[in-house]
């Protein structure tokens, strides 16, 4: 689940009271009804990788490694059911990038008008991320009218993802969640492996899969992978430039000849490489916001999806070298402004106003564990 709620949280929104997910939930521990970037699997293999006590890895294996498969079976059954190779998202929050532009064409498929007054007093009485910060910097309160419908209408649905993948308004085949997933799919197969594991091969089969498929979303006009919009039996791409595009080096995806489009397009100043690489929306867009969340600033994970995929063509020396370069930017972005949410591509500051309210939340677990990461791999055994 994209959510495991804490039954002492009350101030949380939207908790557990607005997903209607209570027969789902183990004892009384309740979840939300979407997903999240399958990060699981190659958060298990590193973990993995990195215990050394045999007897602890041999746990790994016996008590943790069963509950990964289940989830992978979980997602090429219900999110690929036409075995296509590319699992549909069918919420933005589930691409772990809420207001990407990559969105806007799908989100145009809702109009505020069809959505039930219920859900717009809804939210507007219980939102309150955008009160914590600036409500500038946050999505707006039109996409978050659409978040809660969509919500709203798959609870309604009693979550039958059957189908919420046929009829949901919002269904798209996300460049960014596939290339996790094929990168998943990989690394755990590689630990069957290791333990002589008797699904390796579905694994590795699902990884081929996955990794062809998003071959298929290479534009050659654009030179970038696109996202398709499949919603309501469309099969439409998604003609948006950001930072997704990238995610595909870390699957090991593009050729040589793509892979030096793609560093072409990651090394443009004008678009990626600014002062603070990597601005998740190019700033020569009319999408770009500086300030607005994925529509511009630079995100502290993202920028370690695209140094792993780099160094996956470390024996390329142009690759090894823009890795190396956005390693050090990375850290020095955070070492000058402490573990912000995320920054100004443009300047590398987490209050590019130089006013007192700064870009997202400060003490941000997510930046403090990307710094650990980076040390520790980048620094330390400098590979």
């Amino acid at each position: 689940a994209q959510i495991t709620f804490n039954p002492n949280e009350t101030k949380y929104f939207p908790g557990p009271e607005f997903w209607g997910t209570e027969k789902f939930a183990k004892g009384e521990i309740q979840t939300s009804g979407i997903t999240q970037p399958p990060l699981l699997g190659i958060s298990f293999a590193h973990v993995y990788k990195v215990t050394k006590d045999e007897n602890l890895r041999k746990r790994l294996i016996d008590e943790v490694l069963p509950s990964v498969i289940k989830y992978h079976d979980y997602l090429k059954k219900y999110r690929d059911p036409e075995n296509s190779g590319l699992l549909t998202v069918v919420h933005p929050w589930e691409s772990g990038l809420d207001n990407s532009p990559r969105w806007d064409l799908p989100l145009a498929n809702i109009s505020l008008d069809e959505i039930p007054d219920e859900v717009k007093i809804m939210v507007n009485e219980n939102r309150s991320d955008d009160k914590i910060g600036d409500p500038k910097h946050r999505p707006g309160m039109d996409d978050y009218y659409k978040y809660m419908y969509l919500v709203h209408l798959y609870k309604s649905w009693n979550w039958d993802y059957e189908k919420i993948i046929k009829e949901s308004p919002f269904a798209v085949k996300d460049v960014l969640f596939n290339a996790l997933w094929a990168r998943a799919n990989e690394v755990l197969s590689d630990i069957l492996i290791e333990n002589s594991h008797p699904q390796a091969q579905k694994l590795i089969d699902w990884a081929r899969q996955t990794k062809q498929a998003l071959n298929n979303c290479w534009d050659e006009k654009l030179e970038i992978y696109r996202d398709k919009n499949v919603s309501k039996g469309r099969n439409e791409f998604i003609e948006e430039n950001t930072i997704a595009t990238f995610t595909p080096l870390w699957a090991g995806v593009p050729d040589a000849e793509k892979l030096e489009l793609t560093l072409d397009n990651l090394e443009d100043s004008e678009k990626y490489w600014t002062q603070a690489p990597v601005a998740t929306t190019p700033v020569s867009s009319n999408k770009f916001s500086l300030t607005k969340y994925w529509r511009g600033p630079t995100w502290p994970i993202t920028n370690l999806f695209v140094i792993e995929g780099l160094s996956r063509y470390k024996n390329i020396p142009r690759a090894k070298k823009l890795r190396d370069s956005l390693v050090e930017s990375t850290l020095k972005m955070i070492k000058d402004n402490g573990f912000y949410e995320y920054y100004d591509p443009t300047s590398g500051t987490a209050r590019p106003d130089k006013k007192d309210t700064a870009l997202g939340f400060g003490s941000f677990s997510w930046t403090a564990a990307v710094t650990l990461y980076l040390l520790n791999k980048y620094k330390s055994n400098q590979t």
